[in-house]
């Protein structure tokens, strides 16, 4: 079997050994096991560190699928990756503990990868966390006051249930804020998504 996939976990397993865990574009996530990729000689083994997108060949084992061959197709930037690993973070967590195996969402797949490509800043973030959590059926709809339903100035954000307020509503919320020109990287937008990001994966 082949497809495109992007690692987002990866686990020691024996000496040489790894069991990873991966984001494919046709399948979804599921784990791999990546025989002898610690060797040094492994290779497979600068094409499937976390966060690289490769292009795989496995088969289905007795256990978990095991890989046999990766072309590297996108590797992270480590240099500017080091400075944002709460970043990093934010994405990883969502996609290991929220998606569930073997369900694909190219969607999904393909806005992670314009993450990558941007270094994971804190706008890419956000709007992907923001998407991701749409595609999941997590978040509310962000067209309309999450109060009276109007589609107009929608000016607020309800920190508590990561919603959207009109003008009108947002004074019967106890903490919210208004958006700027691009919330998405405004702080209190990155700090209002982390609330309601954990509230989800607690919940479920």
């Amino acid at each position: 079997m082949r497809d495109i996939v992007t690692v987002i976990k990866s686990v020691n397993y024996s000496e040489a050994d790894k069991v990873l865990t991966v984001f494919g574009k046709s399948i979804g996530k599921f784990a791999l096991f990546a025989k002898g990729i610690r060797k040094i000689n492994s290779k497979n083994r600068g094409n499937m560190q976390t966060l690289c997108t490769s292009e795989i060949s496995f088969y289905e084992g007795k256990g978990l699928p095991v890989l046999t061959e990766s072309q590297l197709i996108h590797s992270p930037n480590t240099d500017v990756l080091k400075d944002r690993v709460e970043n990093l973070n934010r994405v990883l967590v969502m996609l290991n503990r929220i998606l569930a195996e073997y369900d694909s969402n190219e969607k999904v797949f393909e806005m992670l990868q314009s993450v990558l490509k941007k270094d994971f800043n804190i706008e890419s973030v956000n709007r992907f966390r923001v998407i991701f959590l749409k595609e999941m059926g997590f978040l509310q709809d962000f067209s309309k006051c999450n109060i009276c339903g109007n589609e107009k100035d929608l000016r607020y954000i309800d920190v508590s249930n990561f919603a959207l307020l009109c003008k009108n509503c947002y004074i019967n919320v106890g903490k919210c804020y208004e958006l700027g020109d691009n919330p998405y990287t405004e702080e209190f937008f990155t700090q209002a998504l982390d609330i309601y990001v954990k509230k989800v994966i607690e919940e479920i």
